[in-house]
């Protein structure tokens, strides 16, 4: 129960929308207690099953549209109290290089990271977009990875429900399961977890590597160094069934200053773009 009301308290400050039971925060509030010991109850004896998820489209920067899924309340909890436990055990297994929605790291972390390569000798970047990341990670593939860390059964089954959530109002062509989708309380977690391979196979090679959640930049001393981070990022990248945007991936360099999680790089410099 603890647990659960630290989870509810974050859901809480977070606000967000409804989900498709048309429940708010403000609602489930009302009647917190009873709530939250009947969702005790049904995880404690497996009868929880996430409901239905809603989906919405929001404009891109780009033009186009990022599907984001909106859970319930109740969904919520759950997820955020999955997110408090296994963030402490996995974080410890991430690889430096991952800045993303971690306790204490933020994106000037990130910047700086990219700093300390520059004054290292990097002067040449590959600025990577992996295509539909949220969209295109394998649900089987993530629950073996979990499998693998060892997480325990019952939270693997609680994930597995969550990744098969149904979508409601799915639209033609679209998926009809939630899926590591953005929205999720827990698929920033989750995303971690998936790119973990990519991102030890990546430090194999040598490279500076900087990764926050599904965007990262690799940095290097030269321009044919650049390409070949290039080439096994997209091996890499294909070995978990993912792959780079060929219109958003490109190889650029300090002079010509490049953009990474709300930051602008030139030359020696960096800045804030707020």
């Amino acid at each position: 129960m603890d647990a659960l009301r630290r989870a509810w308290l974050t859901v809480r400050a977070n606000k967000g929308r409804s989900g498709s039971d048309g429940e708010t925060v403000a609602q489930f509030e009302r009647h917190l207690d009873n709530h939250l010991k009947t969702l005790q109850a049904e995880l404690q004896n497996g009868r929880y099953r996430p409901q239905k998820v809603t989906q919405i489209l929001v404009p891109k920067p780009s033009g186009r549209w990022r599907p984001i899924t909106l859970w319930t309340v109740r969904d919520k909890v759950a997820q955020r109290a999955a997110y408090n436990y296994l963030e402490p055990i996995f974080e410890k297994r991430f690889l430096p290089c991952s800045y993303g929605f971690l306790p204490g790291l933020s994106t000037r972390d990130a910047a700086q990271a990219i700093q300390k390569a520059r004054q290292a000798g990097a002067s040449w970047v590959l600025d990577a977009d992996i295509k539909d990341c949220f969209g295109s990670m394998e649900n089987r593939r993530l629950l073996g990875q979990l499998r693998q860390w060892r997480a325990p059964g019952p939270v693997r089954d609680l994930v597995g429900r969550w990744l098969n959530a149904e979508i409601w109002n799915a639209w033609a062509g679209s998926p009809k399961v939630a899926g590591t989708s953005q929205g999720g309380a827990i698929s920033p977690l989750l995303c971690n977890v998936y790119l973990h391979p990519f991102d030890r196979a990546m430090h194999k090679r040598g490279v500076w590597l900087v990764r926050f959640a599904d965007d990262f930049v690799v940095l290097a001393r030269s321009k044919t160094a650049a390409r070949s981070a290039r080439y096994w990022a997209r091996v890499n990248l294909g070995r978990i069934g993912l792959r780079m945007h060929p219109q958003k991936t490109r190889i650029t360099d300090f002079e010509e200053g490049f953009q990474f999680v709300g930051w602008f790089f030139v030359r020696d410099e960096m800045y804030e773009l707020k």
